[in-house]
């Protein structure tokens, strides 16, 4: 009897790599099923579609009729894989109910069915969770969603609370999604310490689902820059004058992909985001308690669970944020629209003046096309001193 075919599901957390490990398994697919290995989409995006599916969910205020019955599609190209291994991940899965984890390991089997949960510290990721709420438009400083998710937990006000413990949680998470599943099939993947622990996973991952290294092109993947404080109170900011819903679709276009991903991302001079000294000594026991529910789950431990204690640089209050860096920051933001603004004039006083020369060359075309042929002067000239007859 042949063994039943692998299937490694990434399911959370969120914001430690989950996006380039995406990209990486797209753009390798060919690659990795000719080894065996698939990955069953037939879109980069169709992931988040399967799991707003399978969660029953809304995203941004909005539910797209488009997803309904995408898991069912995707669960089914899983088991018709006749390779020995598949591997789908989506950060968001982690969020499902007990009833929405068992639906999909059903329709998963008879694989032999993995979780793979990536973990990093609390503190990292209450900053990380932080900017990223910021870039969706939302306005709460940081100082105000620490306290209310250190204090009131899951009950923290929506949509913070239940993002935030519901999704990076891993003794929550993996209590709901490995209720059927045996504890060597849970996997934790820890991230390494420091501001691009979550780089280090990808090679974890990789050599935990069997895939190697020459399988997959990691040239053109690349992990989204942390904003600093400056950059992420900034954003906030623009996020207050605006408005939520202010700029209606481009806000991720303007907001989020340029201003925040591609200006604020790239400054050098970053002053990294840390949790309150006040919350330090919660957060070093909040943690202990966690690890100490991974130990008791008896879960395969990839890396080291001692990587899930925040490790904090300093116990001295970080300085109030400097206006200075504000204003720097958005100066340089300003500095680049304004260079984006003259290259956008510029190509369309190009693309404006190609559509005149163009218009020119049809009319000139036209005319050819219905003015009598006439001789030049100089062959009228020639004509009259051979005798020929007059124009």
């Amino acid at each position: 009897m042949s063994q039943a075919k692998q299937i490694f599901l990434h399911i959370g957390a969120p914001l430690i790599g989950a996006g380039p490990l995406q990209a990486a398994l797209w753009n390798s697919a060919p690659a990795l099923a000719a080894n065996g290995v698939c990955y069953p989409l037939e879109h980069p995006h169709q992931h988040f579609e399967a799991t707003m599916d399978l969660r029953e969910m809304a995203w941004g205020g909005r539910r797209d009729p488009a997803w309904d019955g995408v898991w069912d599609a995707v669960a089914r190209r899983v088991r018709e894989w006749d390779g020995h291994r598949v591997v789908l991940s989506n950060e968001l899965l982690g969020g499902a109910t007990r009833a929405q984890a068992q639906r999909a390991i059903d329709s998963l089997r008879p694989g032999d069915v993995h979780l793979v949960f990536t973990a990093r510290d609390l503190a990292r990721q209450l900053a990380a969770d932080w900017q990223e709420h910021v870039k969706h438009e939302h306005t709460v400083t940081f100082d105000q969603f620490a306290d209310d998710l250190v204090t009131k937990g899951i009950d923290a006000p929506a949509p913070f609370g239940e993002m935030f413990w519901g999704l990076h949680d891993p003794v929550r998470v993996l209590d709901a999604w490995g209720a059927t599943l045996p504890p060597e099939n849970i996997h934790v993947i820890t991230a390494p310490q420091g501001e691009t622990g979550g780089a280090g996973l990808w090679g974890r991952f990789a050599e935990l689902s069997g895939i190697a290294p020459e399988w997959c092109d990691l040239a053109s993947v690349q992990q989204e820059k942390a904003l600093g404080l400056a950059e992420a109170e900034l954003v906030r900011l623009i996020n207050q004058r605006v408005g939520r819903g202010g700029l209606g679709g481009d806000y991720e276009p303007l907001v989020r992909g340029h201003v925040a991903n591609r200006v604020l991302a790239a400054r050098e001079e970053r002053v990294e985001i840390v949790l309150p000294v006040r919350h330090h000594a919660w957060v070093k026991s909040r943690s202990a308690e966690l690890i100490e529910g991974l130990r008791a789950g008896g879960y395969d431990i990839v890396g080291d669970l001692d990587e899930l204690v925040p490790v904090f640089e300093t116990s001295v209050p970080a300085e109030p944020l400097d206006p200075a860096a504000l204003t720097t920051a958005a100066v340089e933001v300003v500095e680049a629209l304004l260079r984006d603004l003259a290259k956008a004039r510029e190509r369309t006083q190009m693309a404006t003046l190609n559509h005149e020369l163009t218009q020119v060359r049809e009319q000139l075309a036209r005319i050819s096309a219905v003015a009598p042929a006439r001789p030049s002067p100089l062959r009228r000239a020639a004509g009259r001193l051979r005798g020929g007859p007059r124009d």
